[in-house]
């Protein structure tokens, strides 16, 4: 299930299943000597994703077809939905970027070389990136064993390490990943720059529904943001037609409930991942410890829980901290 991290997801491919905006992505993320010499005339998204299941409330995908000069490559993009960085995503990168060059095979036996693929991370927690991004680091190796470790080193695209005035694109790019760099820190401040960008275009049907997106996705995921604040924010410059957007998605939460909830919510997808964690590590979870899962409500321990829970030796020491 993807109860905490669905907005993220949903919205990320709300975003990126629109060329001009993956193209921006690219030459925001991609060296440029590689970016400039790219042919992206020739560029195809995938619908398809090849991440597991099980981290799928922490971790989406996107795979990106384009050229190179005049051979084919892949973008391979796996997007951290969570506010700390996992250890693992290298290695969970190579797993995918293997299980895409099988399917590639599959598809053409006649095949004699694979395409190059262009690992990225794509992380907007607000945790520092500590780990390296070069495989073997993860593998320890005596001397003379290098030769036997595959070895590649993934581009990190690392939002809380660019300024705003960095992002390079359009204005729906730009009000996108200022979306993303803060859904896990205070938006507020930030809020007014976001709607500029998102409310500065020509309104079509597409736009409107690209709008329709990432208010929803602001309400329900902006730890500082309220209803009002956004009629705040478009209440200035006269930005009546994404005014009316916001009232129709006001009206869409408010039946969901999900405005007046979403600290209810917060603290029941935290402890579903707890739980889906816990029984990932260490197998069977008892009813007497989802209980006392569940009756934990402070978003600050559950937080912890779920960072101790790789490292944890065992499940009461996950309890613990829950008390």
């Amino acid at each position: 299930m993807k109860e905490a991290y669905q907005p993220h997801d949903t919205f990320f491919h709300l975003v990126f299943s629109r060329e001009e905006n993956a193209r921006d992505l690219l030459r925001n993320a991609l060296p440029k000597s590689i970016f400039e010499r790219l042919d992206l005339s020739v560029l195809e998204i995938s619908k398809e994703s090849y991440a597991d299941r099980w981290l799928g409330t922490h971790q989406s995908d996107i795979l990106i077809r384009t050229r190179y000069r005049t051979k084919p490559i892949l973008v391979y993009i796996l997007i951290e939905h969570k506010s700390y960085p996992y250890r693992w995503t290298v290695l969970k990168l190579l797993a995918y970027m293997v299980r895409i060059w099988e399917k590639l095979l599959a598809q053409n036996q006649r095949m004699k070389v694979l395409p190059p693929i262009i690992p990225m991370i794509f992380y907007h927690g607000s945790r520092r990136w500590t780990f390296p991004l070069d495989f073997s680091s993860y593998v320890e190796l005596p001397e003379g064993f290098k030769a036997f470790v595959p070895d590649f080193r993934t581009i990190l695209f690392n939002l809380q390490d660019l300024r705003d005035e960095d992002f390079q694109g359009a204005d729906l790019f730009q009000a996108s990943v200022r979306t993303f760099k803060y859904a896990f820190k205070r938006m507020r401040p930030y809020l007014g720059a976001i709607l500029y960008h998102a409310s500065a275009f020509p309104f079509d049907e597409e736009k409107r529904s690209f709008l329709e997106g990432l208010l929803k996705y602001i309400l329900q995921v902006g730890q500082d943001i309220e209803p009002r604040h956004v009629e705040e924010e478009l209440g200035k410059g006269g930005r009546a037609q994404a005014g009316e957007v916001y009232m129709t998605i006001a009206e869409q939460l408010r039946a969901e409930g999900k405005a007046e909830g979403k600290a209810e919510g917060q603290i029941l997808a935290k402890q579903q991942d707890i739980k889906h964690l816990l029984e990932k590590k260490f197998g069977f979870v008892d009813e007497a410890t989802r209980q006392r899962i569940a009756g934990c409500k402070e978003i600050g321990k559950l937080e912890q829980a779920i960072v101790q829970v790789l490292d944890a030796e065992s499940i009461d020491q996950i309890l613990e901290i829950l008390e």
